[in-house]
């Protein structure tokens, strides 16, 4: 197993994922396979997501791609000695990374909405030694004053909003690593406590299961296209107007290719292209196929992995009632788009999109700025 996990560790150093010897090493010490029993080590020390828990044939909770892991790790600079809190326990495996971060004299608490998961946590904690990780089956969204305040908050689940307990219980300086939807696009934004709430420092790309539970915000719906493994994610005040039986139909029938009107890379379809688009288009939408879906190519998987490493396809794009014009692959460095259904209108509308960002000099992450006040008010800018 120490080799599997040297290798690993190569590979996220390699690829600039990991970038300081304390994460290196919390990575080199975890044993990854005791905290997702029955997958073979190979797999469990494969830089892939593993899915823990499925509901109705669709995961609910997973192990992270340890590169997004190590990313968010390095952006929450965890120093030892520190109180960290983390939303949504999964696993154990982030919380025994964030422990070895923290050594001994830290403090680690995590909070899972699901008991089984949580008490399964709680027993690899104890059969590992990492017992300075306190585990709480509840809502996450509520965080865990009694503890507070935090030097850092982690969440491994992504959210809509950040909730105002998360802000309160940070003091100011400290650090907090989110997926947060940004107009119905996941991005992961690290922020800095400040006096009037949290100002973002940076943003990265990714892609993580959405909080459960009674706090949970419903900016955004998913609707199934068809079968429960192809989910349509769109703006909630939209759900109405998408024919979900039609769109299903529409992915199933003849779809049209066409060259983006000017040329683009996936990287900057994650980065740049489908940022612009969802802070300018209520019609904005993602697309999701999982397991046999995926692998059958319904949807056109834009994203930076194969479909296997995943376990997923996915892309982006726009939807209006049952047309679709989502971005897909052209090629190993280039982009194209795909059209269902019948209209042509949507996809000449993504078609001006992708001439307004470039216009506009290609704004990304880069150029994102995210501040939330303390009572969990947001405001997004993209610097053009």
């Amino acid at each position: 197993m120490d080799a599997l996990r040297a290798q690993l560790v190569h590979r996220l150093r390699a690829h600039g994922d990991v970038r300081t010897e304390a994460v290196a090493s919390a990575f080199g010490r975890v044993p990854r396979h005791a905290f997702v029993p029955g997958v073979p080590a190979d797999e469990a020390y494969a830089d892939r997501s593993i899915a823990i828990k499925l509901e109705n044939g669709v995961p609910i909770s997973s192990s992270s791609q340890p590169a997004i892991m190590a990313v968010m790790l390095e952006l929450l600079d965890v120093r030892e000695g520190d109180r960290v809190l983390e939303i949504g326990t999964g696993s154990g495996y982030n919380a025994a990374l964030l422990a070895e971060l923290t050594g001994p004299r830290g403090r680690v608490v995590t909070i899972d909405l699901d008991a089984e998961l949580a008490a399964d946590a709680r027993a690899r904690f104890a059969a590992h030694g990492y017992e300075h990780v306190h585990v709480i089956c509840g809502d996450g969204a509520l965080g865990e004053p009694d503890a507070s305040p935090y030097d850092a908050v982690i969440s491994t689940v992504g959210v809509e909003r950040i909730p105002a307990a998360w802000i309160a219980q940070l003091h100011d300086g400290a650090r907090l690593v989110a997926p947060l939807t940004v107009r119905a696009l996941q991005k992961v934004v690290a922020f800095e406590r400040t006096a009037t709430g949290l100002q973002s420092r940076a943003v990265v790309d990714a892609a993580f299961m959405m909080l459960r539970g009674p706090s949970a915000s419903s900016d955004t719906v998913t609707l199934a296209a068809g079968d429960p493994d192809v989910a349509l994610r769109v703006f909630a005040q939209r759900a109405n107007d998408i024919a979900a039986d039609a769109v299903a139909a529409a992915l199933r029938a003849a779809h049209r290719d066409a060259r983006p009107a000017r040329r683009l890379s996936p990287p900057e379809v994650w980065n740049g292209a489908t940022l612009w688009l969802a802070l300018r288009d209520d019609a904005f939408c993602t697309l999701t196929a999982y397991g046999a879906s995926a692998e059958r190519g319904i949807v056109p998987n834009i994203g930076r992995e194969p479909v296997g490493v995943y376990g997923f396809a996915t892309t982006m794009g726009l939807c209006d009632a049952a047309t679709l014009a989502v971005f897909a692959p052209a090629g190993p460095r280039d982009a194209g788009l795909r059209a269902f259904g019948e209209g042509r209108a949507t996809l000449e509308r993504l078609q001006a999109a992708i001439v307004a960002w470039d216009d506009a000099r290609r704004p990304g992450n880069a150029q994102l700025e995210i501040a939330v006040s303390t009572d969990g008010a947001t405001r997004v800018r993209l610097h053009a």
